[in-house]
């Protein structure tokens, strides 16, 4: 619907192929150059094999790359990430991975790439988040719940469009879930802007 160009998908798997192929009929669509699918994977025995299953009508708009994760910070919140995405301009972004169990002592965290990705972006991004509440719950921490929306009935979090300029800043945590059920389950969460007075 939205077309975008440059595509960043944490998590290599069958939406590689998926997400290369809507980029190219977009692209056919629009009469516009084809871009690019920027496909992180920390495991390097799946890197390999889907490497090597990549089928070579869409392995030209796809950028494979093997990164391992690391425990990283937002504010007083703690994520893993891929040590290593590239910065690109990136529009889109399909997050379902890495595996979100710190390499330092196996705590279960959140995902922290998305936040990473938005805090460096000028144009508007939008993302897809697979099926991790603790994910989702941060992200509505950090972007709200009109800009982090969770639908019950895919079991996916829909976020965007955002910029850098929509990442909240958090002055004061509540860490108190305000679950909401209405057509569409939110997360809805108290919290305060540093520019709140």
């Amino acid at each position: 619907m939205f077309k975008p160009k440059d595509v960043l998908e944490c998590g290599t798997g069958i939406t590689t192929v998926v997400l290369a192929q809507a980029l190219i009929e977009n692209a056919k669509e629009g009469g516009g150059p084809v871009e690019r699918v920027t496909s992180m994977e920390d495991d390097l025995d799946w890197f390999e094999v889907a490497r090597s299953r990549l089928p070579e009508d869409v392995a030209c708009v796809v950028d494979m790359v093997h990164s391992p994760k690391v425990d990283g910070f937002y504010k007083c919140f703690r994520g893993v990430c891929y040590e290593s995405v590239p910065e690109r301009d990136y529009d889109f972004v399909f997050s379902d991975g890495p595996d979100r169990h710190s390499p330092v002592n196996g705590d279960k965290l959140f995902n922290l790439d998305l936040i990473n990705v938005m805090r460096r972006a000028e144009q508007p991004v939008r993302a897809v988040v697979d099926n991790h509440y603790l994910t989702f719950y941060i992200l509505q921490k950090v972007f709200g719940t009109d800009l982090a929306r969770y639908s019950v009935s895919h079991r996916l979090m829909f976020v965007g469009p955002v910029t850098r300029d929509d990442v909240r800043f958090l002055k004061k945590e509540s860490f108190l879930p305000d679950v909401r059920l209405f057509g569409t389950t939110e997360l809805r969460l108290r919290m305060a802007r540093e520019d709140w007075y």
